[in-house]
């Protein structure tokens, strides 16, 4: 059988990105260009030198599971619930390559659709069960809230720099700006990453360690503290900023305070920020 290495390296590069950028989406993670491109880049590498003679152990499952573990965590960084993320992604990929192979197949030996006669469809939708309640399970909370309608995807621009995520809109959350009473668009502080400076980003991560007073001794300018009150929390205080620009599906909210939680606001990891307010007349109307 011939190999085509750069064929093959193209498809699983495809495929790659395709599979971490569902991912991101599903997990209300940020997509960093660079960082998809990359990972994607070294799937491929990987996926053609596992079609060379003599690595076929590369292509089994604990090599192929470690494979997909670095291309996550060059896609999206070291976070919270890497697990969940790996599973999701290792999933997607053999999801994509079943069908490319079962396409391939059809269109090379079958030339049509008796195929599906071959197939055993017991297998089948046992396998197909199983991966939807997996599925199900882990990402429940972002698939009912997707399913509601009520996940948007929001973009935050800060002194030149840009992050994209997605939020939950929660009718139930009522934070307000104390100075402006806006409402505030609450953001785990991870899935900002591309906003921060290195200095920021190192006094950031002993954000739920060390609380968000501490952590604003070691900030610069820009930052301050925002009381709030929560269900069993009497009083607490949360660090935000002010965002230059903020975007919701399309929608310009102008500037938007933002309060940085020290962990994930999604049960499910598929949102990262919850957001109050109905819509950008009433966040300019308290700017103004």
């Amino acid at each position: 059988m011939i190999i085509y290495l750069d064929m093959a390296f193209l498809l699983n590069c495809l495929t790659d990105a395709a599979a971490l950028y569902v991912t991101g989406r599903l997990a209300g993670l940020p997509l960093e260009k660079k960082r998809i491109l990359a990972a994607s880049l070294l799937g491929g590498t990987y996926g053609a030198l596992c079609a060379l003679p003599g690595l076929g152990m590369a292509a089994s499952f604990l090599p192929q599971l470690l494979a997909a573990a670095g291309l996550v965590r060059l896609a999206f960084g070291r976070r919270e619930a890497f697990l969940r993320r790996l599973l999701l992604f290792f999933m997607l990929s053999c999801a994509m390559a079943g069908a490319l192979v079962a396409g391939v197949r059809l269109m090379r030996e079958y030339k049509g659709l008796a195929i599906l006669a071959t197939l055993n469809w017991r297998v089948f939708f046992l396998a197909g069960g199983a991966c939807f309640l997996v599925l199900s399970v882990v990402f429940r909370g972002g698939a009912r809230h997707g399913l509601a309608g009520q996940l948007c995807r929001c973009t935050l621009t800060r002194q030149g720099r840009e992050a994209g995520l997605t939020a939950l809109l929660d009718t139930g959350n009522t934070l307000t700006d104390g100075l402006s009473g806006a409402p505030v668009l609450t953001v785990h502080w991870e899935a900002l990453e591309t906003l921060w400076t290195p200095e920021e980003k190192e006094a950031l991560s002993r954000l739920e360690s060390a609380g968000a007073a501490r952590c604003l001794e070691r900030l610069g300018p820009g930052f301050r503290l925002l009381p709030y009150q929560a269900v069993g929390i009497r009083g607490g205080l949360l660090l935000c900023f002010r965002a230059d620009g903020a975007v919701m599906d399309g929608r310009q909210l102008g500037p938007v305070t933002v309060a940085l939680s020290p962990t994930p606001v999604s049960d499910g990891g598929g949102y990262a920020a919850l957001w109050g307010g109905d819509d950008g007349k009433e966040v300019l109307r308290h700017a103004a």
